[in-house]
């Protein structure tokens, strides 16, 4: 259902510009976007991975301390193809976006050790557990932003906008989880450790967001725009195997380049 609303959405929004300018066609524009950025999920490690300790902090004894901390972040790179309407200072924009998520929960087990305990096998009484340094995870997307931007304030050189946009994939191009043993010996069970502690990731990514930004350049020029997300959503469930993110942060710089005004 949400699929077919998203394309629905599509169908209606893109021939927008076609239509405005019949009437106005001098006031429209044809840019090109070149995109990267940076993304902070506001991850939490999933209560089911078993780790011995307690994920924010523990007492070994009454001098020193062990931790344990996840840290998701990410990058994207994008190429969009877009409409701008000086009378109404808005466009809108879509293309292909490849964003990377990297994922790692490490820490300590007390003071001057670089590793953690993670529990492998419980049969009975009998519980097994590895040394673990790190627990890493890897995804790729492929996806489909479009995104609609107003400009309320613009100077002759500087101007400031809004944008609200939302991305949809079926393309994880690579999803890898790994974990780094303090012993050798145990990479033997990484697989059956991994199949044990990891939750079955959504194929389906997606986001909605919305963000603030500057955009410098003369009109007819190069102009190069920065912008600020607020705090955005993830719309799927379970998109990372060892974390649970729902909401995330974004800084992105752009280029947009003027192809030429719509005939």
């Amino acid at each position: 259902m949400k699929n077919n609303s998203v394309f629905f959405l599509l169908l209606i929004i893109l021939p927008i510009p076609g239509v405005f300018c019949q009437e106005t066609q001098n006031d429209w524009m044809i840019f090109i976007h070149i995109e990267s950025g940076l993304m902070y999920p506001n991850s939490k490690i999933r209560k089911s991975i078993p780790i011995r300790q307690n994920v924010s902090s523990y007492i070994v004894d009454q001098v020193s301390y062990g931790e344990i901390s996840s840290e998701t972040n990410g990058y994207l790179f994008g190429v969009r193809y877009g409409y701008f309407n000086d009378k109404f200072r808005a466009g809108i924009s879509s293309g292909l976006r490849y964003t990377n998520f990297n994922t790692e929960i490490k820490g300590y087990s007390s003071y001057g050790t670089d590793f953690y305990y993670l529990r492998y096998s419980m049969v009975g009484s009998d519980t097994k557990f590895a040394r673990v340094r790190t627990i890493s995870e890897t995804n790729n997307f492929i996806s489909v932003p479009v995104e609609l931007r107003y400009v309320p304030i613009q100077f002759e050189k500087i101007g400031f906008y809004v944008k609200a946009g939302a991305e949809f994939s079926y393309f994880n191009i690579q999803s890898k989880t790994d974990i780094d043993f303090r012993e050798e010996s145990m990479e033997e069970y990484q697989d059956e450790i991994l199949n044990n502690i990891t939750a079955p990731t959504n194929r389906f990514y997606s986001t909605l967001y919305g963000s603030f930004g500057i955009v410098y350049g003369k009109e007819g020029r190069p102009k190069v725009m920065f912008d600020f997300s607020v705090p955005s959503r993830f719309l799927g469930k379970n998109n990372f195997a060892l974390t649970k993110a729902d909401y995330f942060q974004a800084f992105t710089l752009s280029l947009q380049i003027p192809i030429s005004p719509i005939k």
